[in-house]
């Protein structure tokens, strides 16, 4: 590769006519990745991405040309999860994109709008991460490489699929570059609080969970560089304290509407995702995954799928020529203060990437040092896989570092760059970063003004993260309301409801009709729209079908039209007793479906859902899932000699099982594996999981119990809510709360 004068010499006048350059040239790379299949007209209705976050992220810009058209506020909204409303605050509703995409909406709406977004994050990204290595290399080359290394990172690849807010990152080099500037003292500390208050406002309205993973890492390099550096360089390091800091006031100024939305109202003193479920794999920063073109190799392909059916959230990969390429870096400065602070702080941002426990190969392990950042205010929200974001940072600067300082011949050089480039080129299958979007014609055209009025409360079938009706509503500019969505959070009140679960995990539920109309009744739905041409339309028909009204099938889509008040009698059900009857008519027939597996004197180590599901011990139709991490609510299996169900449930619904079982029971978790104890009190306004352990000779003995001394809920229909056994469940909750 050549030296800085030699890359004078390729006819760039200065770093700005060099950004633009390197800015194109990123540019291309990207539109050759993720939109040729649009771009060829292979999938002309298509989105970049997969499953149903990008439409989504669709709804979330529209949401703010709406919002500013009508004088909203745009951090509250009601036309998702109707009447109730949801604080949008904690949701990815991606401020600053939303406002910047407004004329790219009005003049080829929001689908569109979304791809050219997504198109610019890489290069965005790629170009600021190779401004930061020109800085610190001073050669054109080597900092183009790193730039592709951030840029086309497998995090970038990985997250393009579905989170536009994880992609928009071009501040953080940026503000790396601001620090460096600071450092070397060709910044005042003017300009370096402005520049510094203006990028990391920009990134928090980009994506407030990366403007929070970074002040982390900062501060980390912060004290890690109080203990490597000396003399001069500490004392700069130390006076940058007190510009940042104002820097960071400047942005809280900034942004204070939206912090005072997300403090105020509605936080989340749980995390919204598991961190376990989202930390990095140590098998995963070897083995690639389908995003690179060598994970697309059947070998790789084998050895990921156990651990990696997270594609979007797998972005480790490192792999052997960047590890090397690293390793290279310790050799030649690990004896210098700088050589040790960059590999520290990429050692120490990797352990925190491995979350709370330690994965190999999807098996977990220890505890690590993230089981303790997990449990702080708004840091608990974060995902530590996303983590990878910094350590690529690092990587590609050690990567710029390397080749810049390497003696080795030119032709060398560009054989070792091509050789990372090629371990983390993207996956060459135009159709593998695109989806088709379906909207129903119903939608397209104005079919659905006649149906319905403007504002009326919707019930969309598929239902939440299963479809995209969020693009539905975002297709009409937001003509109608919904009795559900997919924001992320879903209300507490919607979450208890058995519907919810029926609708978004795809699970059998007891009684699918009568706690359907409960449901409408409760959010006052006056239509049901069911895609008609959804996979699994026909598993909703039945439950549908109780509804007592034949759909008006009309382009696509089936309207159930509801008269007014037509289930007011399930409206007076309470939402308490709803779910504790779902509850414990789904812990009878697990119950009873365990006791006939051990009565057939099968074998207990092979007890699961799937073997009772193959014997046909369950009900007709129940869902049963395969993946580990799938959003089932319920399991059976055996612990150490005992039998162990699994349930979800808000606190006064799983109340009913233990009062009933906690005698009979072993032991009993709840929340998740906390152990039950007489006088615990954990949060009502939370579903988690409960676990009721039992002996296999006890267990047999209540599902005998069953048929002999049938529960309540067994012998009562389903409007029979005066039982006093669900009356005290829900006083149960009433008193807690």
């Amino acid at each position: 590769m050549e030296n800085d004068d030699d890359s004078r010499a390729t006819g760039f006048l200065n770093w700005w006519w060099e950004d633009l350059a390197v800015f194109a040239l990123f540019l291309f790379c990207s539109v050759i990745i993720l939109d040729r299949a649009i771009l060829l007209g292979h999938c002309v209705k298509c989105y970049v991405g997969q499953d149903t976050d990008p439409p989504q992220f669709m709804w979330f810009l529209n949401w703010w040309r709406y919002a500013i058209a009508h004088r909203l506020n745009p951090f509250w909204t009601d036309l998702v999860w109707t009447p109730l409303g949801t604080n949008l605050s904690w949701t990815t509703f991606v401020p600053l994109p939303g406002v910047v995409s407004i004329p790219l909406q009005r003049m080829f709406g929001a689908r569109t709008a979304y791809n050219i977004l997504c198109t610019l994050a890489m290069p965005l990204a790629g170009v600021s991460a190779f401004a930061l290595c020109r800085r610190v290399t001073n050669s054109f080359w080597p900092s183009v490489l790193g730039g592709y290394v951030f840029g086309f990172s497998p995090y970038m690849l990985a997250e393009s699929l579905s989170h536009l807010h994880l992609v928009a990152i071009f501040p953080v080099p940026l503000i790396a570059l601001m620090i460096l500037k600071w450092i070397d003292g060709s910044i005042s500390a003017r300009g370096y609080t402005g520049w510094l208050a203006l990028l990391l406002t920009a990134e928090f309205l980009c994506s407030a969970e990366v403007a929070a993973l970074l002040t982390v890492v900062a501060g980390a390099a912060f004290v890690l560089g109080l203990f490597l550096f000396c003399g001069d360089l500490r004392r700069r390091i130390v006076s940058m304290v007190i510009p940042s800091a104002l820097a960071y006031v400047i942005m809280a100024v900034a942004v204070s509407p939206y912090l005072y939305a997300m403090l105020a109202h509605s936080f989340p003193h749980e995390p919204i995702w598991s961190p376990e479920l989202f930390s990095a794999d140590l098998l995963g920063f070897l083995l690639p995954t389908e995003t690179n073109w060598i994970g697309t190799a059947r070998p790789f392909i084998a050895l990921t799928r156990d651990y990696h059916e997270i594609l979007q959230e797998k972005g480790e990969y490192l792999g052997i020529a960047l590890l090397a390429t690293v390793e290279a870096y310790r050799r030649r400065n690990w004896a210098s203060s700088t050589g040790k602070f960059m590999l520290l702080l990429l050692l120490l941002i990797v352990i925190a990437a491995m979350g709370p426990l330690v994965h190999v190969g999807g098996r977990v392990g220890v505890a690590m040092p993230w089981a303790i950042v997990s449990k702080l205010p708004i840091l608990s929200q974060a995902l530590p896989i996303r983590l990878m974001l910094y350590a690529f940072l690092l990587i590609a600067v050690i990567t710029a570092v390397v080749f810049a300082s390497w003696s080795a011949g030119a032709g060398v050089k560009w054989l070792a760059a091509a050789a990372i480039i090629v371990s983390i080129l993207p996956n060459p299958r135009a159709s593998f970063w695109v989806s088709p979007i379906n909207l129903p014609p119903f939608f397209r055209s104005n079919q659905y003004r006649q149906q319905i009025l403007p504002g009326e409360v919707i019930l969309p079938i598929p239902f939440g993260a299963r479809g995209i009706s969020m693009y539905w509503q975002a297709a009409t500019n937001m003509y109608f309301r919904m009795a559900g969505g997919y924001t992320g959070l879903t209300p507490f009140e919607f979450e208890q409801m058995p519907a919810v679960g029926f609708l978004s995990r795809q699970i059998d539920l007891p009684e699918a009709g009568d706690q359907l109309k409960a449901y409408i009744a409760r959010f006052g739905v006056q239509a049901v729209f069911l895609d008609e041409k959804d996979p699994q339309a026909a598993q909703w028909r039945p439950a549908l079908g109780a509804l007592g009204f034949l759909p008006i099938l009309q382009s696509g889509v089936g309207i159930y039209n509801i008269p007014p008040r037509a289930f007011a009698e399930y409206g007076k059900l309470s939402p308490m007793y709803l779910e504790s009857r779902a509850l414990t008519l789904r812990f009878d027939a697990i119950a009873a479906a365990t006791g006939n597996y051990l009565a057939e004197g099968r074998e207990l180590q092979k007890l699961s859902p799937r073997e009772l599901e193959r014997l046909n011990l369950l009900p007709a139709g129940w869902s049963i899932y395969q993946a580990p991490n799938a959003a089932a609510d319920w399991t059976v299996k055996t612990f150490h000699g005992q039998i162990v169900i699994a349930l979800l449930g808000s606190l006064g619904a799983v109340k009913v099982l233990i009062d009933r079982y906690g005698p009979t029971a072993s032991e009993i978790t709840y929340p998740g594996a906390v152990r039950w104890q007489s006088g615990s009190k954990p949060p009502a306004n939370v579903v988690k999981p409960m676990l009721l352990i039992f002996q296999p000779s006890k267990l047999a003995a209540i599902a005998r119990q069953l048929k002999s001394s049938p529960p309540p809920e067994l012998t009562t229909n389903f409007m029979g809510e005066s039982l006093a056994h669900f009356a005290n469940a829900g006083a149960t909750v009433s008193s807690d709360r």
